[in-house]
């Protein structure tokens, strides 16, 4: 039976979306990006469908925190179809409690030879609006059944990191580079000594998690305490590596 050894910097916060634009957050962030706005709203959207790829915008409730029944998730899949663009899936999670995002990934070709410096993203966030508030976030993953059941949420160096709306009466909010939450370091147990990277394992480092192929689900739980607004930038990049132990 495989098993997850070790998986390192993955982790959470907001989401992803949308059409390239060029703006900035803050100060000195600029070019090429995909953007995402995590919208917390006092009611819920009534909007029959929400479900349009070209949308950039989540739904959220204004306040989620103290109410164990309103626990928003907010999924993130590999895209399929569109495997080098970003599209929301589910844009509304007032109705549900989910909302769900698909994601560019590239999988490696042969793990024997090695790949490195995959399709990657840096990812920024920044909470805006009025009045102050804050979206805690905590991520949680799980990969298939051959190689580990269960979430795999103790296996990672940052679990979780919290987005406040500061500078009020500021033209330039903080920003926070949140890139780790989607980066992974590790080994996957594909047979031999169990605990060990071996040989004929799976070794990754700084890989986006999405380039995975046996990741089973990512997601994120969206805690939100009066945030307006989580924006949410991705700009593409490369990075890392994968290849099978020797």
């Amino acid at each position: 039976m495989r098993r997850l050894l070790f998986v390192l910097t993955v982790v959470c916060v907001c989401a992803a979306l949308g059409t390239t634009a060029f703006a900035q957050v803050g100060q000195g962030l600029s070019g090429a990006h995909w953007n995402l706005n995590i919208i917390g709203v006092p009611h819920d959207k009534t909007v029959p469908s929400m479900t349009d790829s070209s949308r950039h915008t989540i739904f959220v409730p204004l306040q989620s925190g103290l109410d164990v029944s309103r626990q928003v998730k907010i999924f993130y899949v590999p895209n399929i179809d569109n495997p080098t663009q970003f599209q929301v899936l589910d844009g509304n999670a007032t109705d549900d409690n989910e909302a769900t995002i698909a994601v560019p990934f590239e999988y490696c070709v042969d793990y024997e030879t090695g790949c490195s410096e995959l399709l990657s993203f840096d990812v920024y966030a920044v909470g805006l609006g009025k009045p102050k508030g804050a979206a805690i976030v905590t991520a949680e993953c799980t990969f298939d059944d051959t190689v580990l059941s269960g979430e795999c949420t103790d296996l990672l160096q940052l679990p979780g990191f919290t987005i406040n709306r500061t500078n009020l009466n500021s033209n330039k909010p903080k920003r926070e580079n949140i890139t780790e939450v989607f980066r992974a370091s590790g080994c996957l147990d594909l047979g031999g000594l169990i605990g060990v990277c071996d040989t004929g394992d799976l070794s990754f480092s700084n890989l986006w998690i999405f380039n995975i192929e046996q990741l089973a689900e990512y997601f994120w739980d969206y805690d939100n305490n009066g945030l307006k607004l989580m924006q949410v930038r991705f700009y593409e990049t490369t990075s890392g590596e994968i290849h099978q132990v020797q």
